[in-house]
């Protein structure tokens, strides 16, 4: 693993995720990469001429502008690439620093983004109300299909959760139990020895509202997948972030 990339939005849940970056990225001596992510429909809908801001203590409307928009955007930029250097620094990670516009439903997976692993979050949840994300759980959830970036993305959550008191769980999409017991043996093997501590899960349907149930019921601190999975399939990967209430970590 060369390089693990981590979106940034300067607020608290982009900063969980960029700690799950680094701490990988420490494990496996990658290379940490920063991509702040400037949403090209926030920008486009600031440029709509009724658009005002009202300020929750005062009550003040203050219109809102594609300059003053921007100059914003930078301010959170700069506040996220600090949040970066300190976090590397204090894991002696090798960092650099990007600024990213594009529509995150069509345009981020496909990015030129030369990255292993790519560490997403719900951009932006500190201003729209989504909760917080489970910042005491320790469980590293991966989804295992039995593909090759499957096995990438299992290898991934066995270094996340090598530390003794974080817990390792494999969910394993299948239509009947011959097929999740075949799914287990290939990801035992896989895990070698770590295979006995690990808790693996049947998922019987590969709808997110199955897959979020699950992550509720373990009280997931994060979930690895595939980067070709269909929950990933534009349209639906904002749709998944706005959902999840815990960083999402896409392997390739």
């Amino acid at each position: 693993m060369r390089r693990i990339a981590v979106t940034l939005d300067a607020f608290e849940v982009s900063a969980q995720a960029l700690e799950h970056a680094v701490r990988l990225a420490e494990r496996m001596g990658a290379q940490l990469e920063g991509i702040f992510i400037e949403d090209i429909d926030l920008i486009e809908i600031s440029a709509l001429p009724f658009l005002r801001e009202v300020r929750t203590v005062s009550r003040s409307e203050n219109a809102i502008d594609l300059a003053r928009m921007e100059q914003e955007l930078r301010v959170l930029a700069r506040r996220a690439e600090r949040l970066l250097s300190e976090q590397a620094a204090r894991h002696n990670v090798a960092w650099s620093f990007r600024i990213w516009r594009g529509s995150i439903d069509s345009d981020l997976l496909a990015a030129d983004i030369e990255a292993d692993v790519l560490a997403l979050s719900r951009l932006g949840a500190a201003l729209t109300g989504g909760k917080a994300s489970r910042s005491r759980s320790t469980a590293v959830t991966v989804l295992y299909t039995g593909t090759d970036a499957s096995m990438r993305a299992l290898d991934t959550a066995r270094n996340l959760a090598a530390e003794p008191q974080k817990e390792l769980i494999v969910l394993l999409p299948a239509e009947d139990e011959a097929e999740a017991e075949s799914l287990r043996e290939m990801a035992a093997h896989r895990l070698g020895q770590d295979a006995a501590r690990a808790h693996f899960i049947r998922l019987t349907d590969g709808a997110l509202s199955d897959l979020m149930e699950i992550l509720t019921d373990t009280s997931s601190a994060v979930l690895i997948i595939e980067r070709d999975h269909s929950l990933l399939q534009s349209p639906s990967l904002k749709h998944c972030l706005s959902r999840l209430d815990c960083p999402l970590l896409v392997v390739r």
